[in-house]
């Protein structure tokens, strides 16, 4: 079919409306009118105690109108460039809430908030540790100031924060803790002790809102002593048969531990309690375990390789028989005895007093004295073999003497040496020494205080040790005149007993008495000793190195016109330096309070 001209559009007409398609495809959507508002200053929270300067971001179309809030209310309506000085000297001190708002027709752009804090108020130190004046302050505690609000940490550094022991400044670090509030100060090296130490802040130390500190002027000193004082070990109803004493020994790590022989309420009980860095840990329930009517005697502490206790005693009715030897040992979670009821060796039931020392792997030794109602008496030597009580030779003496208070040590071979008064009635007074050689027992010289050089008169109360050359050194009270009790070392050197000469005397008419002894680095013997004279009782420590006796602590010059009654005590020292003492101090209504020192380092 064909169509006729005239029924065709002309071709103008398909240009055109193939034009307009393309025209209508390519016209883009219109876009709603936008806006966008942040605070740009401050950046975060801010303080102040004057102007705050706030700037602000507009972005998007141009708003209508750009407002500053505060707490929701209109602060300032702005313009371009959008900044704002608030000066807040007006407003009360506290926390405001700002935001920026643009409105853009019916529209309002709100900003994230910004909080500031309007504070005038100067910050102050509102506790020191140390406190200003202590004195027993430990060197390794902890130097800080608190703050009654945060501070400033570019104000708090090393240049203004000044230490000085004596009268040396000493290098230091300082940090703040993270609220802000707490000033710490830790010397690059350790104190040493005796010092007195001070902390000064110099410059301006200043909150975060620029307010300066205030009670600041002043320095802060303390004194750090040559010991310092345990927290409170225990305090303790007295009793007028038993008593209250303490004995000390010290751990691998160098924390005591605390045998206390005292009144449990029925009778005299033991209790152990040993340091864990933070308190005072009681370890299991009273180790007595027989009736009221037996008496404790010769309680002895040491200390087991792992760091356990092991406790060695005797128990007895004050006759020559049912006299018992007992030995616990603390196994983490309870006490272990080394024996039954009645002891270690129940079928010898005379024994009256009892050393305790330990082999290099941590089995007990015990040295006792038998009363003569035993078939063999003297000293006898006792050895734990994991399984039983092994003795070690024949007795030292025998039946036909009454012997006391025997010493015990081991050498570096595990054989036991013993020290005693001798018994018989011609050497009253004469300390003999006898020596395990692995097969025998050998008497060490005729007496240790019967040479020319040292003539003296036990009365008790002896110490004994072995030096790193297996030499032993013997310390005990005695007198050379007969009237005045002293202080007397010996050493077996040589195979003959030397003196080691007499610490210093405090007072030339004051009466001494042995109260311990021990080694320490380089082989230096440390000797503990009460001394009494017309003024009270004291404690001293002396030490001997390179044949030179030197005082190391008096108790009254540590605690000047105080502990004037300071009772039975005990110590013991490391070879890493650590030294401990423990005493009793009467309290009020009846009462002794057990009290434990340390060396300061």
């Amino acid at each position: 079919m064909n169509i006729s001209e005239r029924f065709l559009p002309p071709p103008w007409t398909a240009a055109v409306v193939l034009l307009c398609a393309s025209a209508c495809i390519n016209v883009p959507a219109v876009e709603p009118a936008q806006a966008e508002v942040r605070i740009t200053a401050p950046a975060g929270t801010a303080y102040t105690n004057g102007v705050v300067e706030v700037r602000l971001d507009v972005t998007g179309h141009a708003p209508d109108r750009v407002e500053l809030l505060k707490d929701g209310e209109v602060m300032a309506e702005l313009a371009p460039p959008y900044t704002y000085t608030w000066d807040t000297a007006g407003e009360a001190e506290g926390t405001y809430r700002l935001e920026a708002r643009a409105a853009l027709g019916d529209v309002a752009y709100v900003s994230a908030n910004r909080e500031v804090v309007v504070d005038r108020t100067p910050p102050q130190v509102v506790s020191r540790v140390p406190e200003p004046g202590a004195q027993e302050v430990w060197v390794q505690s902890p130097i800080r100031a608190a703050f009654s609000e945060p501070v400033k940490q570019s104000t708090v550094t090393t240049e203004s924060v000044h230490l000085t022991v004596g009268d040396v400044a000493v290098a230091h670090t300082v940090s703040l803790s993270e609220d802000g509030k707490t000033v710490t100060v830790v010397p690059v090296t350790q104190m040493t002790a005796p010092s007195t130490v001070t902390l000064a802040f110099s410059g301006t130390v200043t909150d975060l809102a620029g307010n300066a500190a205030v009670n600041l002027g002043e320095a802060w000193s303390w004194a750090v002593p040559e010991f310092v004082p345990y927290p409170t070990h225990s305090i303790v109803p007295r009793h007028p048969y038993t008593g209250v004493t303490a004995y000390l020994k010290l751990g691998p790590s160098g924390h005591p531990t605390v045998l206390t022989h005292r009144f449990d309420g029925q009778a005299g009980n033991l209790f152990v309690s040993r340091w864990d860095g933070d308190n005072w840990e009681q370890l299991g329930g009273g180790l007595k375990t027989s009736p009221e009517e037996f008496s404790i005697f010769s309680p002895n502490l040491r200390i087991l390789p792992d760091g356990n206790p092991i406790v060695a005693w005797t128990e007895n009715l004050g006759a020559e028989f049912n006299n018992y030897i007992h030995v616990a040992q603390w196994n983490g979670e309870t006490w272990e005895r080394l024996g039954g009821s009645e002891g270690i060796v129940p079928e010898r039931p005379h024994a009256w007093d009892v050393a305790l020392a330990l082999t290099s792997d941590g089995r007990p030794v015990v040295a006792t004295s038998m009363d003569p109602e035993d078939a063999e008496g003297g000293i006898q030597v006792y050895q734990w073999t994991h399984e039983q009580w092994q003795r070690i030779g024949p007795p030292v003496y025998d039946s036909l003497y009454s012997v006391r208070t025997p010493q015990l040590a081991l050498d570096s071979l595990d054989n036991p040496t013993i020290a005693l008064a001798h018994p018989a009635t011609e050497m009253r007074g004469r300390i003999v020494v006898w020596r395990w050689t692995g097969s025998e027992w050998t008497q060490l010289g005729e007496s240790v205080n019967s040479s020319a050089n040292q003539t003296s008169y036990s009365s008790g109360l002896r110490s004994l040790l072995f030096n790193s050359a297996d030499e032993p050194i013997i310390s005990w009270t005695g007198s050379s005149t007969g009237t005045q009790d002293d202080l007397f070392s010996s050493i077996w050197s040589n195979n003959q007993w030397v003196s080691l000469g007499t610490p210093p005397r405090t007072d030339a008419t004051s009466i001494r008495t042995v109260r311990g002894s021990t080694l320490t680095t380089n082989d230096a013997l440390l000797l503990v000793s009460t001394e009494n004279d017309t003024l009270g009782g004291m404690i001293n420590i002396h030490r001997r190195e390179n044949n030179h006796w030197q005082l190391v602590w008096n108790s009254r010059a540590a605690f000047p016109g105080t502990r004037t009654s300071i009772g039975a005590h005990s110590f013991d020292a490391d070879t890493s330096g650590n030294l401990a003492l423990a005493w009793t101090e009467p309290r009020e209504e009846q009462h002794v309070e057990i009290v434990v020192y340390r060396r300061n380092q």
